[in-house]
């Protein structure tokens, strides 16, 4: 077999791991250079065609509005609208109304990125004797720049671990794990609300792809039946054990709104009103160090069409979780019988999958015009870069099959 093509790619990736480019920057750059080339690297949602979906109509038509509207050259925010939205998002979530009046909202900028670091931000400042995050290993490469960032330490505990060291602040996915979609069980969740719980700790739980553990129920199962299984098994827990938490939700996935890159959703949950006023503080002081207290039009925008057109924005979201489940049914029914074939039962979903790989993986893989993130054992795969074409998705299926398998 001739694998020159192969060889050359992997040249470049490793002329580029040197220019000090991540794993994740070499996928997107070798897949862009090859015109041959299948996008299973970058985490956006494609279309069954090699292209990403398109961005979300509401928002698109909310931001021209808007765009209109910002022609006075002034500072503008969302403060009138805090309140309607966070009950919004509050309904999004599925998050039962009793339990509303011990949240509090804040819109960090840069999308679940800007969320997940400005509720690091907050949780410290509200818990001094904090001297490190926890993470679940093989989790979100980007915790750890966060850490290194803000001049704390990163801890990794074991994928289904319980994080409970003093001092370090457990960061929990509470949806499908990037990057390898793993699948807690309740047992699991509830073990981690109930350990917090009996240490009085804090926790974030970071929620980038609300609804996508149950995407494969589409077609079964209403959007709110969806939303309502998400909710219990993420966070319903954490309530029920009276823990005091953050939730940083990304919008990108769920909204497509990859290329307009609105604010992210920073939920706070307090149980104890005594501390309300003092989480307030808080939240106020971190949004402000952000600069997000005044907003780009593209945020503004989106607090308006969650404000006021949260079905249209549902709709789009069961959207994609019906790409998803499309995709993840096509890798099912290719993956039988073959190394690869668990990574497509229920004990995984969402947007990544991530098996270990034999040697020489990359040389095999890159000669396909195939642009996972490669790694030196591990081949993370976007599961929706499998093409409608059934006989092109056979050939892809394979030869992820034939270099990589799950450990």
């Amino acid at each position: 077999m001739d694998v020159t093509f192969g060889k050359n790619v992997l040249q470049e990736a490793h002329r580029l791991e040197e220019l000090g480019k991540d794993p994740n920057q070499i996928a997107k750059i070798l897949c862009e250079q090859d015109r041959k080339g299948y996008n299973y690297g970058i985490g956006i949602m494609l279309d069954g065609h090699g292209q990403a979906m398109a961005s979300s109509a509401t928002l698109l038509e909310y931001v021209s509005a808007e765009l209109k509207s910002s022609a006075e050259g002034d500072y503008m925010n969302s403060a009138q609208l805090m309140a309607k939205l966070q009950e919004a998002i509050l309904k999004w979530q599925r998050i039962p109304e009793k339990y509303w009046k011990n949240f509090q909202l804040a819109l960090p900028s840069d999308s679940g990125t800007g969320a997940v670091q400005a509720s690091i931000e907050v949780e410290f400042l509200l818990n001094p004797r904090l001297t490190a995050i926890g993470v679940e290993s093989l989790g979100w490469p980007a915790y750890k720049a966060m850490a290194k960032v803000a001049r704390i330490l990163c801890q990794e505990c074991p994928t289904d671990g319980v994080i409970a060291e003093a001092g370090v602040l457990p960061i929990y996915q509470a949806s499908p794990m990037n990057t390898t979609g793993v699948v807690h069980g309740r047992d699991l969740i509830q073990a981690r609300a109930k350990s917090a719980a009996a240490r009085n700790a804090h926790v974030i739980l970071d929620r980038a792809y609300p609804g996508f553990e149950y995407a494969r129920l589409v077609d079964s199962h209403s959007y709110d039946a969806i939303m309502q299984k998400s909710y219990a098994l993420q966070i319903e827990p954490f309530i029920e054990e009276g823990v005091s938490f953050s939730v940083a939700i990304g919008p990108t996935k769920s909204f497509v709104t990859f290329a307009l890159r609105p604010c992210g959703f920073l939920l706070v949950y307090c149980p104890d009103a005594s501390r309300q006023k003092e989480v307030t503080t808080v939240l106020n002081t971190v949004i402000r160090a952000r600069g997000s207290s005044f907003e780009h039009a593209i945020t503004r925008a989106f607090v308006k069409a969650f404000c006021h057109d949260l079905a249209r924005l549902e709709a789009e979201h069961e959207k994609s979780l019906r790409r998803l489940a499309q995709a993840e049914t096509i890798w099912a029914k290719l993956a039988q019988g073959t190394p690869v074939e668990s990574l497509f039962s229920d004990k995984y979903a969402g947007l990544f999958r991530n098996p270990k790989s034999h040697t020489d993986a990359a040389l095999h893989i890159y000669n396909e015009h195939l642009y996972p993130v490669l790694t030196k054992d591990r081949c993370r795969l976007n599961v929706t870069g499998i093409p409608f074409d059934e006989q092109l998705a056979k050939q892809h299926v394979a030869v992820f099959a034939q270099q990589c398998y799950e450990d």
